[in-house]
């Protein structure tokens, strides 16, 4: 399962908080221990962080999570998205959806413009100071990547992200989130992509709609559709080891450009254009993996490092303070778990 920065957790209580509301009892209701969110090191599984999101619409009757001046109130989601399926394709959509957001609210200006060969998504927050960490603004963003996405059955590639804000000390999580090119400090907040794909048509029935709706926001934090990336097929053919050996394996750089019939220097260069490189998607991949298994399964540090593929509990162990700034031991202890660490150097 997948994991967020326990920052989009903090940053997303913020409307909420604003106007008196619980944080504690809200991040309880999600299963998110608050200690967690005491260190910015600690991560947060993408269940959890749909389930708060969740809580925070409900306490707050408003989809715009407490960001905007004025609310927007339950079920608007769902009513525009049940409204833009019946349109023929993602342009009339998408249209479609932007016009109905811009006859419920001013908070919120979201529009569609084409140039060349290029489709541009863009935003503007009326007050952008209700919004001080940039959360409602990412994930508004990230909202209409993935719908357009899921209404094709398609993932759509970005060509660039444009973002007002200056690079935070998360943008290496941002990256993940908007794959391809991401710059900071920009006119505007820009999503673009290639223009071919505004005609393709909406594949998805009602059935499909009612529980992506029932889900939401959880296949809005995922990329839906065929996710047809390196990156992704890098992610699967090496948890495919797990399932095979009981143990994560990892060919060398060559060995892997050599199974995809790629130079290792198209490889890294294709990975460096989805924004990612080798190493990176074995951190991802070991990280999650790891918290996965000493917060949800409760495994042993020993265990942990033999399936993660590490040749002793102490590499795991330095390995698991660079993902999260602690031992798996204090990790532990903030979301209350004992794992066992005999004899495993992992103090």
């Amino acid at each position: 399962m997948a994991t967020v920065a326990s920052h989009h957790a903090q940053a997303a209580l913020y409307g909420a908080t604003r106007k008196g509301h619980d944080s504690t009892a809200l991040l309880a209701n999600a299963g998110i221990p608050a200690k967690t969110l005491q260190t910015e090191h600690t991560r947060t599984d993408e269940q959890q962080m749909t389930a708060l999101i969740q809580a925070i619409w409900e306490v707050l009757d408003d989809e715009f999570m407490g960001f905007t001046a004025t609310p927007c109130k339950r079920g608007s989601f769902a009513f525009m998205v049940q409204t833009a399926r019946r349109c023929g394709t993602l342009r009339e959509a998408l249209h479609v959806g932007m016009q109905f957001y811009q006859l419920m609210t001013d908070d919120i200006h979201t529009e569609l413009q084409e140039q060349d060969d290029s489709a541009h998504i863009r935003i503007r927050f009326q007050q952008p100071a209700l919004d001080p960490e940039h959360f409602f603004l990412e994930f508004w963003l990230i909202i209409w990547h993935r719908l357009a996405s899921w209404l094709i059955g398609s993932k759509i590639p970005l060509q660039e992200t444009r973002l007002i804000h200056q690079s935070p000390r998360h943008a290496r999580e941002l990256h993940i989130m908007f794959p391809g090119p991401l710059h900071f400090g920009c006119k505007e907040n820009t999503l673009s992509f290639h223009a071919d794909y505004l005609q393709r048509p909406l594949v998805r029935s009602q059935q499909e709609l009612t529980q992506f709706l029932k889900a939401a926001p959880a296949d809005l934090l995922t990329i839906p559709g065929d996710d047809n990336s390196l990156q992704r097929h890098i992610s699967q053919s090496l948890s495919a080891s797990l399932s095979t050996s009981g143990r994560l394996t990892f060919p060398s750089l060559p060995m892997l450009a050599k199974q995809l019939h790629l130079s290792p220097q198209t490889l890294h260069r294709r990975l460096k254009q989805e924004g990612t490189s080798y190493q990176r998607i074995k951190d991802n991949l070991r990280r999650d993996l790891a918290l996965q298994k000493l917060v949800r399964e409760k495994h042993s540090v020993n265990d942990i490092a033999e399936v993660l593929g590490f040749s002793e509990a102490r590499s795991f162990t330095r390995a698991f303070r660079q993902w999260t700034g602690l031992s798996p031991r204090e990790y532990g202890k903030l979301v209350k778990v004992t794992p066992s660490l005999s004899n495993s150097g992992s103090e």
